[in-house]
């Protein structure tokens, strides 16, 4: 399958199959692909916790829940396993970090297409993935000793769908969201 195809096939899953396990080989390939992503400067401002044990899965399922009771995860139970994306202080060329004032500039971006690559990588491998934007920052630095003020950006749910409905995939036309040279 080419990368179009794979682009146009895969989806969020948002129900998993409990009974299907995701292998450590498995994580460590998709880890691998978060690994080898580009980012801004060559900084890698990442650090990725692969997070499959039962107690550590309740604890990550538990931060996915914001004090208000709300989650983007209603189906977090099922998953096999998880992968948390921490954004690490990014070390960039001093004549960026005195253009943009900071050394983050680009590193939401670099965590958003490591993921992304996960993604792809676990879809090539025959699993499913949901990106959860949602968690509480202080249960994430208190359950896997992330040190304070390294923000989660955000945690990949991996498995394997409960079910494959036929997939309606709704996106902008391309005439929408590109043009050549300018703006119109």
């Amino acid at each position: 399958m080419d990368f179009l195809e794979n682009m146009q096939q895969r989806r969020s899953c948002r129900s998993f199959d409990p009974a299907l396990p995701v292998s450590r080989e498995e994580l460590l390939k998709i880890v691998e692909a978060g690994r080898l992503t580009p980012s801004g400067c060559n900084s890698q401002p990442w650090k990725f916790i692969v997070v499959d044990s039962a107690e550590a899965k309740e604890k990550l399922c538990d931060a996915i829940v914001l004090e208000n009771g709300s989650t983007g995860a209603p189906w977090r139970h099922q998953v096999a396993a998880f992968i948390i994306l921490v954004e690490q202080p990014a070390k960039v060329m001093q004549c960026v970090a005195d253009y943009y004032q900071t050394t983050q500039r680009f590193a939401q971006g670099d965590v958003g297409a490591a993921c992304m690559n996960m993604c792809h990588e676990a879809f090539s491998l025959g699993l499913d993935t949901c990106i959860i934007g949602m968690s509480d920052q202080t249960k994430m630095e208190k359950y896997f000793n992330i040190p304070q003020g390294r923000e989660v950006r955000m945690v990949l749910a991996i498995g394997h769908a409960a079910n494959n409905p036929p997939m309606n995939k709704v996106r902008k036309a391309l005439d929408e969201v590109c043009s050549f040279n300018s703006w119109d």
